[in-house]
């Protein structure tokens, strides 16, 4: 089932907690606050954002506290993570899903929110954005391009039928295709890290997108064997892999084994096309996706174009 999101409109509010690690350089928050305020929104800063509690902005509880003001509040049309890092999936057991589902408000953050885009879609069926975070994104001397034409169209409702993404390149190339599925995937270390719990959702035949940051390769296929062996990538129908910032071999390392062997084996064990390139992870330009939606991805060589279709109300 998909559900319909409210749009973010002119004038609308924007939420945003702190429902992972905690702000280091606390002077970008009012510099992103500012950002959105530019583009003719409203911004509540929950109570908490700048909280500290060891890695995390605060304790468990005053986190999920601020996320469940922002998600009561009926002025607030989005709730947007500051930043990633880790400790959202502390937060999972406590959350009032159907609380998020009622409000139907949009959600969106990349990285560690990653978890919350899983558990939302597992519990609701509510689709949500895997996009940009207030002081990851909106906090620096300019705004991604890729923001202000997809971004912003997007959330306001604006293209509320099929939204388009720009082409991008494959580093291999494959005959034309048509693949149809449900948009899900996220952070790799989050994704498997939910895997066997009751937050992870059960989709077949989707189109999964994965990044990642500062992993090994080893890792990366470590992680993506988990989601082999268990079962998760034989149910789906491509994989569209996105930035792997900083994941190469580990300094001095014996077996110096790189990520682009790690693509060729994944190739080999998955029967669907695996795609590489894709504007997503921890980037400045990145797409924004809606996490859940369902979209079509075309190929033709080594040209990819993925669109989805998303109705906000």
């Amino acid at each position: 089932m998909v559900h319909l999101n409210r749009a973010l409109r002119e004038g609308g509010t924007i939420g945003i907690c702190a429902p992972s690690g905690y702000l280091p350089v606390p002077e970008k928050l009012p510099l992103a606050v500012s950002r959105l305020q530019s583009h003719g929104y409203k911004v509540v800063v929950a109570p908490s954002v700048l909280a500290q509690e060891g890695y995390f902005a605060g304790s468990t509880e005053s986190r999920l506290s601020d996320f469940h003001q922002l998600v009561a509040n009926p002025d607030i049309d989005l709730i947007m993570a500051a930043r990633g890092g880790f400790g959202l999936s502390h937060l999972l057991p406590h959350i009032d899903w159907k609380a998020c589902a009622k409000s139907q408000k949009l959600f969106c953050g990349f990285s560690d929110f990653t978890a919350l885009h899983l558990a939302l879609y597992s519990q609701t069926g509510q689709i949500s954005l895997a996009g940009p975070m207030a002081v990851t994104d909106f906090a620096g001397s300019d705004e991604s391009a890729l923001h202000a034409e997809h971004f912003w169209a997007l959330v306001s409702g604006q293209r509320s039928a099929e939204h388009i993404y720009p082409e991008w390149q494959s580093d291999q190339a494959h005959q034309p295709k048509k693949i149809e599925g449900t948009l899900w995937g996220g952070n790799l270390s989050l994704v498997t890290h939910l895997m066997g719990t009751p937050w992870f959702p059960q989709i077949e035949g989707g189109l999964l997108f994965l990044e990642d940051i500062g992993e090994a390769p080893y890792r990366i296929e470590r992680m993506l064997m988990q989601l082999d062996l268990s079962g998760v990538l034989a149910k789906q129908s491509a994989i569209i892999l996105g930035a792997f910032t900083g994941c190469e071999p580990p300094e001095g390392a014996v077996a110096q084994y790189h990520l682009s062997e790690v693509i060729t084996g994944l190739r080999k064990r998955f029967a669907g096309p695996v795609i590489s390139g894709l504007p997503f992870g921890h980037i400045k330009e990145k797409f924004t996706l809606p996490f859940g939606a369902p979209a079509t991805l075309r190929i033709d060589g080594l040209n990819c174009r993925l669109s989805v279709e998303i109705a906000l109300q």
